[in-house]
């Protein structure tokens, strides 16, 4: 009887998803994310800098506010992907040992979300449990939505 339950495999997400932890400052350097979180910055710039382009173009003028951004590690797309109330939960864990970090961001006019882009399959729903609910509320971590054209 327990082994049946040792050998059954989570289905895929409903979605194809993508996960990125942002984080914004009026004026903190947010690179001591990278540092502390062992996450490479998709984007990242501190308030005060010259703006640039993607490409590394001047585009003029400063950064009003410090960003960082980086996904998530271990994110599977397709078949392979688990599903995203169970991603979420396992990357809140890792977070929450982060917590002073985190916390040091959001003292003094800091914000910290996760960014969750959806392409999601015809009438799939997402359920969040209470317990993920918690965990970010417990770690003041908005939750963004962008839902991607299938």
């Amino acid at each position: 009887m327990g082994s049946r339950n040792v050998s059954q495999v989570a289905p895929g997400s409903a979605f194809s998803y993508a996960v990125s932890l942002r984080a914004r400052h009026p004026t903190s350097n947010l690179a001591v994310l990278t540092e502390a979180l062992r996450l490479e910055p998709a984007h990242s710039w501190t308030s005060g800098e010259p703006r640039r382009s993607q490409t590394g173009a001047p585009l003029g003028g400063l950064y009003r506010d410090s960003y960082w951004s980086a996904p998530l590690p271990s994110q599977l797309v397709g078949s392979d992907s688990m599903p995203l109330e169970l991603f979420l939960s396992q990357q809140l864990l890792q977070l929450a040992r982060h917590r002073d970090c985190l916390k040091q961001v959001q003292s003094d006019g800091g914000e910290v979300s996760l960014l969750i882009e959806l392409s999601p399959i015809a009438n799939a729903t997402c359920t969040l449990s209470s317990a993920t609910a918690r965990k970010l509320a417990e770690l003041d971590i908005e939750l963004e939505f962008q839902f991607l054209p299938e």
